[in-house]
């Protein structure tokens, strides 16, 4: 196939589409000519490299997700509809995959106020669910799509995903991590007993147990992002979780 871009003569369209495997090295892909083009779309922010532009898709318009709300649960786009749809998508933080599967929800019932009242006490189950009618061919959840990525990662970084769930998930910093690292307790048993397991953590990011290795917890958070578990904010120097990852994340402890 490769072969086959390669010699035709005609512009052509290449779509890789939700290639959000890191570990699959697209370059070799790709058509060696100069001619053609190629799309793709991923949660992977590393394949930017190969790109002459990209896009970053981010959560939906508040005005968007509440007509996706509406269309999935195949009720009428009117004011009272609307009122609740909006107070659903608030809190399922615009996240499009987690609206459709509200929406399928909701068109069994044909009640807003139903899936706010069950969401609140029943949220893991809800985007555990796949939608029995689906609007496209995704076979994943919200909860199984991170589930799979979160299973993906090393153990270093997936105790690094968990740790930041605990904290707001905005405005996360390196320098949360490198104050932790310069903290000695007063007292050695309270070492020893509590915070051990905090200080074998905190280790493997210490360049020869000494210094704080900004590459490696660079490389770290590099891996967590290519899942799109996290994202960093090179103006701030701040990563942001998704509410909904965060609130899932915690679950995984």
């Amino acid at each position: 196939a490769i072969q086959w871009f390669t010699a035709k003569k005609e512009q052509w369209l290449l779509i890789f589409d939700s290639a959000d495997e890191p570990s699959i090295d697209l370059n070799k892909f790709f058509p060696q000519c100069n001619h053609g083009n190629i799309i793709i779309t991923t949660r992977n922010p590393g394949l930017c490299v190969y790109a002459g532009a990209n896009t970053h898709v981010d959560n939906m318009e508040e005005a968007d997700a509440v007509a996706l709300l509406l269309n999935g649960a195949a009720l009428e786009n009117m004011p009272k509809n609307r009122v609740t749809a909006t107070v659903v998508v608030r809190e399922l933080a615009y996240l499009p995959l987690a609206i459709i599967q509200a929406g399928a929800f909701i068109a069994k019932s044909r009640n807003l106020e139903s899936y706010l009242t069950a969401y609140s006490t029943n949220r893991s189950r809800l985007l555990s669910e796949k939608p029995a009618q689906s609007h496209d061919n995704y076979v994943w959840t919200v909860y199984t799509t991170w589930q799979m990525s979160f299973n993906r990662l090393s153990p270093l970084a997936a105790r690094l995903l968990q740790l930041c769930s605990l904290l707001h998930h905005k405005g996360i910093s390196e320098e949360f991590f490198i104050n932790a690292s310069k903290y000695r307790p007063k007292f050695a048993i309270l070492a020893e007993e509590n915070l051990q397991g905090s200080f074998e953590f905190l280790s493997e990011f210490m360049l020869h147990g000494k210094t704080w290795n900004t590459l490696r917890f660079q490389d770290v958070t590099a891996e967590i992002m290519s899942y799109s578990l996290m994202e960093f904010d090179p103006d701030q120097m701040l990563f942001t979780m998704h509410p909904l990852v965060h609130d899932w994340c915690q679950s995984t402890i």
